[in-house]
């Protein structure tokens, strides 16, 4: 594979940021957590080209077919939605990006943490880069990175993975969640512990429940909120709040696992002030 540039990878720029904000979240560093936050909002918002290219991005790296033709036809359509990229836009909000992540966390190993799917991160956004005229790649490469994204979009995720996750040793299994608990416990209420919990335990089916729990108390404790809340600048802030919640995918994913947490916090706070 290409040499690649990871701080210009849309995926693992929004990933670190996901982490680096989830990770602080866990350890009650909220002001860093925060930092993140808002320049994820920021920088990711609807309509930016970074906005764009990540959705394009994020759809090609979690998408799962059934066989090759979809596959291949999913490649096809992606192609044809970089073409509608402003190109010189969106290096100019990357390296804004870059440019903020670098003076307002200031954070040394940020861009070194490791992805365990960094090479199917690094196939994606060398193709995006590619179907957007960037001319890096030869015509055999092009061919290479595509014929490893349509094995990537029609892997098998299923059964036999899920049963080796959950077949691990349960002496092993129940060591960490105690050493979890015994670090976090006292900063994590209880749907986020119970959320860790059954990710450690590589359940999937019960992490996306535990994820739908989740958003369907924020969504009650919202409610509720409101029903008392006079403050104007609060009510404001309403519909976003809601969009956020609202936007709570239910599945395993990484990012969607940070964002129940945040999400859970919220609740938190909100039942706390209702008191």
């Amino acid at each position: 594979m290409a040499k690649h540039n990871k701080k210009r990878n849309v995926g693992l720029l929004h990933e670190q940021l996901i982490r680096f904000a989830s990770q602080n979240l866990v350890e009650g560093h909220k002001d860093k957590a925060n930092l993140a936050i808002t320049i994820l909002d920021t920088n990711f918002k609807e309509g930016s080209e970074l906005y764009k290219e990540f959705r394009l991005f994020n759809a090609l790296v979690h998408t799962k077919v059934p066989t090759r033709d979809i596959a291949k036809q999913i490649i096809t359509e992606s192609r044809i939605a970089c073409i509608n990229h402003d190109a010189a836009k969106l290096r100019s909000e990357k390296s804004m990006l870059i440019r903020e992540i670098n003076h307002t966390l200031d954070v040394s190993n940020f861009y070194s943490r490791k992805i365990s799917d960094y090479k199917i991160f690094a196939t994606v956004q060398a193709l995006l880069n590619e179907w957007r005229g960037a001319q890096k790649l030869g015509p055999d490469e092009i061919v290479q990175y595509e014929n490893l994204l349509e094995g990537w979009l029609t892997r098998d995720v299923s059964p036999q993975t899920m049963s080796k996750k959950q077949d691990a040793n349960p002496l092993t299994l129940q060591i960490m969640i105690e050493k979890f608990n015994k670090k976090y416990a006292s900063i994590l209420n209880d749907d986020q512990k119970n959320l860790i919990e059954t990710c450690l335990s590589g359940d999937r089916e019960s992490v996306e429940v535990h994820v739908q729990r989740i958003k369907e108390n924020a969504k009650n404790a919202l409610e509720k909120f409101y029903q008392f809340c006079d403050n104007e600048i609060l009510q404001k802030k309403r519909k976003l709040v809601e969009n956020k919640i609202m936007s709570l995918e239910h599945n395993s994913a990484d990012a969607t696992i940070t964002k129940a947490m945040m999400i859970s916090a919220l609740i938190s706070e909100m039942e706390n002030d209702d008191e």
